[in-house]
């Protein structure tokens, strides 16, 4: 499946009366008048340009405010049966509709196949309708309106970050009594589980050389914290640590671990007393499941390995009653076992946001695990959306985590078929030098974990770098009209976008007008130059003109300058020459 067109008539917004066409090789339009949809085709991009498993790439550009997001929006209402508007798609290369035949007033100069009724062109009830695609949103923004009930459907997963902060808490994990963990919390958990098993991915499948682009940190570090003035009194508790030397890698570790259940309010079996052994502690917090792997083995495993770096010394925290195990863990070290075993430790000991250690009562018990991956906020948010989308797309497929057996088993089961894939400014919190490999690596990503899945994507970005890798006619250009709805300009009338250099993306594509600099340098710009056109001429205009890095403006204001200067009297130019030469001179010395 491709979707080559999108017709909205009012999206309550911004957007009245737009059409969007997808696809370089098809254009469509219509005339209102006569409710009519026309199409040419243009081939004008052949098949596989992108990548071979690549149906198309589309980028939106244009002003803020002028409707990017709003399209996305429309889009997913459109695929998911929720209104939205009129769309085209194309599918085992015959056009479809989801303009319904009960709409008979609606006239088409080309084949076209209609649905019988209303609905989402994802549905497979329905006969005309096709069922081997599937959507995918995503947003690094917080206060995007896209998540909606509306928009939950079957076939469509929307993984922005306003959509995992607005899920009820229930859904993601079970709250402490004592402490509300914060959405943001609970948000940066799940990624977290994600990272790791991106991170197995990477190095298992011997496919990591697709991180080379953005280099996946080596190690992380593993922190066991716990706050609480109390001493477990459980007469298990006491007996297994009653002779546990309180030094060595593994003796801390049993310590923290049995620490941490026993604090953790927890209702323990009541047959458990003095004799109960640490195995069958560790059995309990797997819920009794002797094949899964548990986190005290997991890490032992590893320090044994070489693995880990731990360095014996004594935490000092906040306050009296904070006690903190840490350690290094190597990345390519990580497995499938170490993340079960780690999955069913957070499922038993609660977590709570580390702010709230310096308000919860003295008497109240805490107990948290920490993660540490050592990254900076615009490699996060890369590997953030890296590891939602192949998270989403794994779960298609069928991944299946065998835990008897350690393993991440695929069985292919959406090979063949599209999944659409919509980014809302991915670009944000980027480095410009992310931006420029950004399609680059979501492309290697896609081939080489998912090479026989089909994938349209479709963008928006305010980034001429990102752009730089889109051809022009992949590239819908959006401005906003004075009464500040949508238009959509014709990109018959800009240059090439791909492979163009910054200064031309900014302003063809962009809509930014004069040349792309900062404001405040514009208006310091403007003050030179009407301080050299009143003749107020002295050296300290002429150091703000060289300071200027555009090369056709430091110019023009260098001739301005000389020739200004010129009309000055012989004594005032004396003076602004033996000026220059002291301060040549002050900079020798």
């Amino acid at each position: 499946m491709e979707l080559l067109y999108i017709y909205i008539w009012d999206d309550k917004r911004n957007i009245k009366e737009c059409e969007y066409n997808f696809s370089p090789n098809y254009k469509f339009s219509y005339r209102p008048q006569l409710k009519t949809f026309d199409m040419e085709k243009c081939d004008s991009l052949y098949s596989g340009w992108f990548g071979q498993n690549i149906v198309n790439i589309t980028a939106v550009v244009g002003k803020n405010g002028s409707g990017k997001t709003n399209l996305l929006d429309c889009i997913i209402k459109a695929l998911c049966g929720q209104g939205g508007g009129f769309i085209f798609y194309k599918h085992n290369d015959r056009i479809y509709s989801n303009i319904p035949k009960q709409l008979s007033d609606y006239k088409f100069t080309f084949e076209v196949i209609q649905f019988e009724r209303f609905g989402s062109p994802l549905n497979s009830y329905f006969k005309e309708h096709i069922n081997d695609a599937f959507v995918i949103f995503y947003s690094p923004s917080i206060d995007r309106n896209l998540s909606n009930r509306n928009s939950h459907y079957s076939k469509f997963e929307d993984i922005s970050n306003s959509h995992v902060l607005r899920q009820p808490l229930s859904r993601l994990t079970q709250e402490p009594e004592y402490a509300r963990m914060s959405e943001v919390d609970i948000m940066q958990t799940n990624d977290l589980f994600r990272l790791l098993l991106l991170f197995i991915y990477s190095h298992e499948q011997k496919q990591h050389t697709v991180f080379e682009t953005i280099k996946l940190p080596d190690n992380f570090e593993l922190k066991l914290l716990y706050f609480s003035d109390i001493e477990p009194q459980h007469p298990t508790y006491k007996s297994l640590v009653q002779n546990l030397s309180k030094k060595g890698f593994k003796n801390r570790l049993k310590k923290f671990i049995l620490t941490q259940i026993f604090l953790s309010n927890q209702h323990f079996p009541e047959e458990w007393d003095d004799k109960t052994t640490f195995e069958d502690v560790l059995l309990h917090l797997n819920n009794g499941e002797d094949y899964r792997p548990n986190i005290f083995d997991a890490l032992c495993s590893l320090y044994d390995s070489g693995d880990i770096k731990y360095t014996e010394e004594r935490q000092s925290g906040l306050k009296k009653g904070y006690y903190e195990f840490s350690c290094s863990i190597r990345i390519k070290s990580i497995t499938q076992a170490f993340i079960t075993a780690l999955y069913c430790y957070y499922n038993y000991i609660p977590m709570a946001p580390y702010a709230s250690f310096g308000t919860m009562e003295q008497n109240v018990s805490n107990a948290q695990i920490v993660i540490n991956l050592g990254m900076s906020s615009g490699e996060r948010a890369i590997y953030t959306l890296v590891s939602r989308l192949m998270g989403v797309i794994f779960n298609k497929q069928g991944e299946i985590h065998h835990a008897v057996i350690n393993k991440i088993i695929c069985d292919n089961k959406f090979d063949g078929k599209t999944i659409i894939i919509l980014l809302d400014e991915p670009d944000l919190q980027l480095h410009p030098e992310w931006q420029q490999k950004f399609i680059s690596l979501l492309l290697d990503l896609l081939y080489a974990y998912f090479p026989k899945v089909k994938f349209q994507i479709i963008l928006t970005t305010h980034s001429p770098i990102l752009l730089s890798d889109i051809p022009r006619k992949n590239v819908i250009f959006i401005n906003k009209n004075p009464d500040g709805t949508s238009t959509v300009c014709s990109e018959l009338n800009l240059k090439e976008t791909f492979a163009a250099n910054i200064h031309t993306l900014y302003n063809n594509s962009f809509f930014l007008d004069g040349v792309p600099i900062g404001e405040f340098a514009k208006h310091k710009i403007e003050a030179i130059y009407d301080r050299i056109e009143s003749g107020q001429i002295d050296n300290n205009i002429l150091y703000d003109i060289y300071r200027i890095g555009e090369p056709i403006l430091r110019n023009i204001l260098l001739q301005k300058y000389d020739s200004k200067r010129k009309t000055l009297s012989n004594e005032e130019r004396v003076l602004l020459l033996k000026e220059e030469l002291a301060k040549l001179e002050n900079k020798k010395q």
